[in-house]
């Protein structure tokens, strides 16, 4: 079993899974859809320590006393470029160390929400194919690394 981790502890960026709850507000989480097993993508964290999270199309901001009461367990990660051919994915965000090419694949379509469809693989894995609103596009190994991506 991996490690549970708080939501206080969480990395900007990353998805986990809600795996427990341990504090007294838990009817008001569930109301908000802050459940056991619900994904969430961890959107940002502020100096006084709320963290900010996505839970499908909603935004939640919580206190930092509260995300250490929720236990989170870390999704695997999903790479554009290992993704098996036919994959469909969804467009989640942008890597940060990649900021450069940010305005590049806004400018492709590459928007968050945006479904894309693994076409193809170089042999030597650069470029990669891909079908992304009706169109195919290639995407060399920086340009998709830059994307942030999860299953359908």
């Amino acid at each position: 079993m991996s490690k549970l981790i708080s939501l206080a502890e969480a990395k900007v960026g990353d998805r986990y899974t809600i795996a427990k709850l341990i504090c007294s507000n838990t009817q008001q989480l569930l109301g908000m859809g802050l459940a056991p097993g619900a994904v969430i993508t961890i959107l940002d964290r502020s100096d006084s320590g709320a963290v900010m999270v996505a839970l499908d199309s909603q935004r939640f901001c919580l206190n930092h006393e509260l995300a250490q009461n929720i236990l989170l367990k870390a999704l695997p990660g999903v790479n554009l470029r290992t993704a098996p051919v036919g994959t469909r994915l969804r467009i989640i965000g942008y890597a940060p160390t990649h900021p450069s090419y940010k305005r590049k694949l806004l400018a492709m379509g590459l928007t968050p929400g945006t479904e894309v469809e693994v076409i193809r693989h170089a042999p030597l894995g650069d470029p990669t194919d891909i079908k992304v609103r009706g169109f195919h596009l290639t995407l060399r190994k920086d340009e998709a690394d830059a994307l942030k991506v999860s299953l359908l």
